[in-house]
């Protein structure tokens, strides 16, 4: 706990004081009396459960309004919907080669579904998808179920812009806060739209980090029996480009990575999701402190009347 006004700290000295004050001290030895043990009894008798507890209240009320004026600062969980995280998944065709199995589409799609088991529930989480050009599957939300849906339902397209996946991603953390993580997935070189540097920029600007991953196995061709085949053969089948990857992670503070097998795509996707823990916020508590401290005081006062009426 942080103190704004620590110097009111000085006032703990006059509730010390008082404290002596209320304190009663050992008793003296009463003077011999033939009656001094069963006056004795009738004061035990006399004496009310919890006396003790109306001046302990008290000095608690006295101890937090002295903490609310030197102004403590609590840290607390930052609110629901202070940062978000979008998932930007290339959709092009050859997202369907089966270098990583079944093939890099469904790799993907384990991944991200990791993703939203790791997360913090209370982190929204955003869908984005490209090929061509880039849509919005879902806005950062907190329901987990609709995202793993519309997972299910990603369609290929033709070619690969980068960055507007990118730009796409920034328009929906703008739109919820401004606050916000990239995860951007791809397994080629841009072919069309914005470049991608010029939007990584537009990242960096926001203060946005790019964790850019690239998937796929080195040195992989397609063969005839390969589903891709059927769409036709895309020249170098492993065409990711990992300069520019770098660059993106670089140019926004966020990271790059090359991933070779479904299940290292699932533990990075997993490691990514536990560092995006809510942000912790220093609140002033002034006011609460104020609150309770008046509440005790009273609380304290009342206990008074009803054990010792007058």
């Amino acid at each position: 706990m942080t103190l704004l006004a620590p110097e009111a700290l000085s006032l703990l000295l006059l509730v010390g004081f008082l404290a002596l004050a209320l304190w009663k001290g050992p008793k003296k030895a009463p003077l011999p009396h033939p009656l001094a043990r069963l006056l004795k009894e009738a004061a035990q008798e006399g004496k009310k459960p919890l006396r003790w507890l109306p001046q302990a209240l008290f000095l608690l009320a006295l101890l937090l309004l002295v903490l609310g004026a030197a102004r403590p600062l609590l840290p607390l969980p930052g609110a629901v919907g202070d940062r978000v995280a979008i998932l930007v998944i290339d959709v092009s065709r050859s997202m369907m080669a089966p270098d990583l199995k079944p093939n890099r589409l469904e790799a993907a799609k384990e991944a991200a579904r990791a993703f939203l088991e790791e997360a913090p529930k209370g982190l929204r989480v955003g869908l984005v998808i490209f090929s061509g050009s880039a849509q919005t599957v879902h806005p950062p939300i907190l329901d987990r179920k609709r995202l793993r849906a519309s997972l299910e339902s990603l369609e290929f397209g033709r070619s690969t812009a980068i960055g507007e996946g990118i730009l796409e991603a920034l328009r929906g953390i703008e739109a919820a806060g401004g606050k916000g993580v990239i995860v951007l997935l791809t397994d080629g070189r841009n072919r069309t739209g914005v470049d991608p540097l010029e939007a990584a920029g537009e990242a960096a600007r926001m203060g946005v980090p790019i964790h850019a991953i690239g998937v796929g196995v080195p040195g992989w061709t397609p063969s005839p029996e390969d589903p891709v085949m059927g769409f036709g053969f895309f020249a170098g089948a492993f065409e990711v480009d990992e300069e520019l990857l770098w660059a993106i992670g670089e140019l926004t503070g966020g990271s790059h990575h090359l991933v070779t097998s479904t299940e290292a795509l699932k533990a990075l996707y997993r490691k990514l999701a536990a560092e995006m823990k809510l942000e912790v916020v220093r609140v002033e508590a002034t006011g609460l402190f104020g609150l309770l401290g008046g509440f005790l005081a009273l609380l304290s006062l009342g206990l008074r009347r009803f054990l010792f009426p007058l």
